[in-house]
């Protein structure tokens, strides 16, 4: 393996020895006396140095002449130039190498392996380029500008160079326009510099010019790429910021089907090629490839042929051959599906998240849901201590997990690192059997952790780029890949027999979202495979514009209210297996307005409401307002569902027997009377007093009178066909006949808590007047029917008596303080530091939860005047989560010691107000 570490210097003195053992050349090199001294056939401008850069200086001064055939004579050391310009100044060349008459060929400048990327933009800017240019003579210049350090691989010594091509880029600006494009192996005996050729093998082949991917990016090396890519790829604003985004991910896209599906030795695609020194074109790199990349969304992202024809890699007026050129030089070296320093940091993870955090510029309709909502409530699902009870079955698994509106997959990621980190963390509460063992052995890989998620981790997501933004984001996590569907989350599970979400595999239909079944318990196809629903839909989409709209009627109960969010409540029961847990983001319009009543009665039919989180307004601006509640839930079991049912079906019978009595038909066709009467005067502008709301007092001759000789002849036989009914009506229910004790109970029984005391009123009349609105408020049929299951009554009405049978505890709390808040100017931190005796930060806390804090060194790259360079910093991070249940403060630690998962869940608890 490679290791640039300092047991570099003792390789590479062993190598002194093997190439220069009479030290023919090398004639002193002694790290006592800090002494280096070389041979009189090379010219030495001035004293040589002891540093770290003169072992290498000293190994690739050997290396020329006795592995690459350069004569010691032609070789210079620490030549001075003066350049810049208004102000000079001077600049040393660790090695130049002469051609034999004496003209400049190659200009070399070392760097230890520690500072090869640190250092690499200014050592050639403002040495290599610099220096070159005092070297043209006339019409000849310097052929190469070598910047060079060295890798150790398993004790073997390995050349690492950025190789130019000076007469081709004169200029560093030339260079950088045209893509960086480099050679890596140096010349032998002035002859052609190569580029190595990248391929799936383990070590370097220097004979056959093949070299690894390098697996040793640390995450300083990755933000300075991802700042170079940004400095390219965004500069000039000619295309929408978002379009370079998606380009870059399509790029991404291609690299890593290439990592993954080359065969072993096998040489990787995803490069640039080179014939005698000279590399393609980009047109011809895009070409191929093109191929590639429709490879890629075939296999990886399941698309059909004709909607390969439909998305290109790239579209000229969005995104230049010249910028894809670029990319593919800055990625072609690196892998994006292993990295060595994976263990102690998810460097490739948050490499992708950076680019997503800085790249991607979220809106209104397009927007993420913050890592402390979703990290919340991964915790409040209690999908930590959901993963040990799974992987303990008889037949161990991990919970299936879906969102079916993943957006850039932030559910997904974060639910696939906890369950990793917590399955590892909480390995002795396993039963490890040899099937266990089988399941979990990847875990300790860093490389393969989360290589469990690829069949226990599903997302759905319609829009193209983040649904590829989604796979991406999972696979440089390590993976779970392979299950996300770039499609609208509301689609048929079967269209004509045939499954809508799934990959082939030997020719069948794979994966839970291909399984599908018809249920007694509601009238729609289910799912009803997963363990685990996480989600944030879109509110208020337009359902027409979507393309599941022309199977909506098909596949949901309440396919006529075309309220996206709603849809999306039925297709989590629809996809949910009996208890699986329900954890989303919902507009607060659902728990409390009329319209939302229908959605309210189905979940608590078809769900146990386990906890409701109210958050501010701010939790999602700037790019909406909409205030949101966390909903937590258990999809209840079938026999829950039917027992539900059986009561609903009593109490709604009950209920219709009562709406059906002589006292409450008495209302209702008061009510119809009344609104005809209003109808036709309004028509007429006639004004009357309408304080009395009974018929009885509602016409009398003289009233009668008035009104008839202002009613136009047209409708004269109305109003005459109106007082007919009227004092049909009087006639049918007399008020002295009514005033029973019998009608008073069903009013009571009706009215439940509206009915008023009685000794307030004086009459029967005036109880009638006293209670009219709300039993008309009550007789109104709202429940809308599912064929064979329910008959239309007042939900409001039911519920009361059937909640009274199931009646359980639902935890709620509003939060206030979310630990952030984001503006269109960034996004500001609102956690709270918590301080240990001394001073020290050693947690942070907001209403959701606290958080573990830590000092690490960070390594980041900084602008200092004109160079950019490493600074290292110490700073406090947040890491784990902490829940103490023993002596709860938080929201999270609350909901966890209620115990809300257990059938004895426990609210016996204070909270204190703030």
């Amino acid at each position: 393996m490679r290791n640039s570490t300092n047991n570099w210097k003792t390789v590479v003195l062993k190598k002194f020895e093997e190439l220069d053992y009479k030290k023919e050349i090398l004639t002193i090199f002694d790290e006592r006396t800090k002494k280096i001294d070389f041979s009189s056939c090379i010219k030495q401008h001035q004293k040589q140095n002891f540093e770290d850069e003169a072992y290498i200086r000293a190994y690739l001064v050997l290396r020329l002449i006795k592995e690459l055939n350069y004569p010691c004579e032609v070789i210079e050391l620490e030549k001075k130039y003066s350049i810049g310009h208004p102000s000079k100044k001077e600049a040393r060349l660790d090695i130049l190498v002469k051609t034999k008459r004496g003209n400049p060929f190659m200009l070399l400048e070392c760097k230890t392996p520690d500072n090869f990327i640190k250092e690499k933009d200014d050592a050639l800017e403002n040495q290599l380029f610099a220096i070159a240019k005092h070297e043209i003579r006339g019409e000849i210049k310097p052929k190469y500008l070598v910047l060079y350090t060295i890798d150790i691989e398993n004790g073997k010594v390995l050349d690492r160079a950025i190789i130019i091509d000076f007469e081709q880029y004169s200029t560093y600006e030339d260079w950088k326009e045209a893509g960086e494009s480099s050679l890596d192996e140096i010349p032998a005996d002035y002859g052609i510099a190569k580029k190595y050729t990248y391929a799936n093998i383990e070590r370097p082949n220097p004979n056959g010019g093949l070299k690894p991917l390098r697996k040793d990016y640390t995450l300083a090396d990755f933000e300075k790429l991802r700042v170079d890519l940004h400095n390219k790829l965004w500069a000039g604003g000619e295309a929408d910021y978002n379009d370079i985004f998606y380009h870059l991910i399509k790029i991404m896209l291609v690299k890593i089907y290439d990592e993954l599906f080359t065969p072993e030795g096998g040489i990787y695609d995803f490069q640039i090629f080179y014939k005698n020194g000279e590399p393609e074109t980009p047109e011809e790199l895009a070409e191929r490839l093109e191929k590639k990349y429709k490879i890629a969304l075939k296999e990886l992202l399941n698309y059909d042929d004709e909607k390969i024809k439909e998305i290109p890699l790239i579209e000229r007026d969005k995104f230049t051959y010249e910028k894809l050129f670029y990319a593919v030089e800055k990625l072609q070296e690196i892998s994006l599906t292993e990295n060595i320093h994976s263990k102690g940091e998810d460097v490739l993870g948050l490499f992708f998240e950076s680019i997503l955090q800085n790249e991607f510029k979220q809106s209104k309709g397009q927007y993420f849901t913050h890592k402390n909502i979703v990290r919340f409530l991964i915790y409040a699902l209690e999908l930590d201590k959901l993963a040990i009870d799974k992987l303990n079955q008889t037949y161990p698994h991990f919970p299936y997990i879906i969102d079916p509106a993943a957006g850039s997959g932030t559910f997904l990621v974060e639910a696939m690192k906890i369950i990793t980190k917590e399955v590892l963390r909480n390995k002795d509460k396993l039963k490890l059997t040899r099937s266990l063992k089988e399941k979990i052995k990847d875990l300790e890989d860093p490389n393969r952790k989360h290589r469990w998620a690829e069949d226990y981790i599903y997302g759905i997501e319609p829009n193209a780029r983040l649904g590829l933004a989604t796979k991406l984001n999972m696979i440089l996590h390590g993976d779970g890949n392979m299950n996300i569907f770039i499609e609208d989350g509301l689609m048929p599970f079967k269209i004509k027999d045939e499954a809508f979400y799934t990959r082939k595999w030997k020719g069948k239909d794979v994966g839970l979202l291909a399984e599908g079944e018809n249920t007694s318990i509601y009238p729609k196809p289910i799912n009803g495979r997963f363990d685990v629903v996480l989600s944030n839909p879109p509110f208020s989409m337009k359902i027409e514009a979507m393309k599941a709209y022309r199977y909506i009627k098909d596949t949901f109960v309440f396919y006529d209210k075309k309220n996206s969010e709603n849809l999306f409540i039925e297709r989590w029961f629809q996809l949910l297996a009996p208890k699986g847990r329900l954890g989303v983001v919902l507009p607060e319009s659902v728990f409390d307005t009329k319209e939302n009543l229908y959605i309210r009665n189905f979940l608590y039919k078809y769900f146990k409401i386990k906890a409701i989180i109210s958050l501010p307004k701010e939790a999602f601006e700037p790019y909406t307002s909409t205030k949101v509640s966390l909903l937590i839930a258990e999809k209840k079991t079938d026999e829950e569902i039917k027992a539900w049912e059986d009561k609903w079906r009593e109490y709604a019978n009950k209920y219709n027997k009562l709406r059906n009595s002589e006292i409450i038909r008495f209302f209702i066709e008061n009510d119809k009377i009344l609104n005809s009467f209003r109808t036709l005067l309004d028509k007429h502008n006639i004004e009357i007093d309408y304080s009395k709301v009974l018929v009885h007092d509602l016409l009398d001759d003289n009233l009668k009178g008035e009104i008839e000789a202002k009613i136009l002849q047209n409708d004269k036989n109305k109003f005459k066909d109106l007082v007919k009914k009227i004092k049909y009506f009087k006639d049918k229910y007399k008020l002295d006949e009514l005033d029973t004790e019998e009608n008073k109970k069903i009013l009571k029984e009706f009215l439940k808590q509206f009915y008023p005391q009685e000794q307030e009123l004086k009459s029967f009349k005036e109880l009638l007047e006293y209670v009219y609105d709300d039993v008309l408020e009550i007789a109104t049929l709202d429940y809308p029917q599912i064929e064979g299951q329910n008959n239309y009554c007042n939900s409001w009405w039911v519920f009361g008596e059937v909640s009274k049978h199931f009646n359980y505890s639902i935890f709620y709390a509003e939060v206030e303080n979310i630990g952030y808040k984001r503006t269109k100017r960034g996004e500001q931190d609102k956690d709270i530091p918590i301080k240990d005796e001394n001073g020290n930060i050693i947690a942070f806390k907001n209403d959701f939860f606290k958080v573990k804090a830590e000092k690490v060194k960070r390594t980041y790259w900084v602008k200092k005047g004109d160079k950019v360079v490493q600074e290292e910093k110490e700073e406090i991070i947040k890491t784990d989560i902490i829940i103490d249940t023993e002596n709860p403060e938080t929201v999270l630690d609350h909901i966890r010691s209620a115990n809300i998962w257990s059938e004895n869940s426990n609210f016996n608890f204070e909270v204190k107000e703030k």
